[in-house]
C-alpha cells in the first residue's frame, strides 16, 4: 500500500505539502549499513545503492528527497517483529515516530530501533547533495508521538502504520478513528487495490 500512496503523491498536482514514501527495504538496508559503519569500520561508499532512494531513482514513483517536504518510512523492529512509522521532516531535520503498541513496545526499544536512521540519513543526504540547503553534520532529532490510536492485538501493526501515514499526509491525524476498526480498514484497502487494478492509469 505504501507503493500506491507513493504513486499518488508523485502524480498529485496539489501545491500543498509534498511527500513521498519508502519501501520496507530502505530501513533494512540502512540497518545493514549502520552495522558496517559502526562495528566494522567500513567507509561510506559514494556508490551505495541507498542513494537511489535519495535521488528518486529507486523505482518509477520514488521522488528526489530534495523535492519533498517529508518522507514516510516504514520501520521494522526486528527484535520485536513489529512495524512502526517514521515521518522525516526534511527541512526541520527530525524524525517523528508513531508506534501503535506503546504499552508493550517501550520507548527505549523504539529509540534503539531508529538509531540507524537517525545517523545514516544525514550521511546519505550529504553524499547525494540533493537538498536546497546544506545538510547539517549531525544526526536527526527524533520525537516519539503519543496519543494516537493503539492496536489491541499483536497482528495489526501493518495496517496501523499505513493508516497513520494516510491521516498524517491529509493533515488529519487528530481525527483518526479511535479505536480503529481494522477489519473495515483492510476491507477499504482491498477495495482501493481492486479499483486501482480496474482503473490503472496509463503512465509513460
Amino acid at each position: 500500500m505504501f507503493y500506491f500512496m507513493r504513486m499518488g503523491m508523485k502524480l498529485s498536482r496539489s501545491n500543498e505539502t509534498r511527500s513521498t514514501t519508502n519501501d520496507c527495504y530502505f530501513d533494512y538496508k540502512v540497518r545493514l549499513l549502520f552495522d558496517l559503519l559502526t562495528k566494522h569500520n567500513n567507509q561510506f561508499s559514494k556508490k551505495n545503492p541507498l542513494l537511489l532512494y535519495i535521488n528518486g531513482q529507486r523505482s518509477q514513483f520514488h521522488t528526489n528527497w530534495g523535492e519533498v517536504d517529508n518522507v514516510f518510512i516504514p520501520i521494522f523492529m526486528e527484535k520485536r517483529a513489529h512495524w512502526i512509522l517514521g515521518y522525516f521532516d526534511v527541512a526541520n531535520w527530525y524524525l517523528d515516530v508513531y508506534n501503535s503498541a506503546c504499552k508493550t513496545i517501550r520507548d527505549f526499544a523504539v529509540m534503539d530501533a531508529i538509531q540507524p536512521l537517525l545517523n545514516i540519513i544525514p550521511h546519505l543526504l550529504r553524499q547525494s547533495n540533493v537538498l536546497k540547503f546544506e545538510a547539517p553534520d549531525s544526526p536527526l532529532s527524533s520525537r516519539l508521538c503519543k496519543g494516537t490510536p493503539q492496536q489491541t492485538n499483536g497482528g495489526d501493526c501493518g495496517i496501523f502504520i499505513f493508516k497513520y501515514a494516510e491521516y498524517i499526509h491529509q493533515k488529519k491525524i487528530s481525527t483518526m478513528l479511535n479505536p480503529l476498526d481494522t477489519k473495515l480498514a483492510r476491507h477499504n484497502m482491498a477495495i482501493q487495490l481492486y479499483k486501482y487494478a480496474i482503473e490503472k492509469p496509463d503512465i509513460q
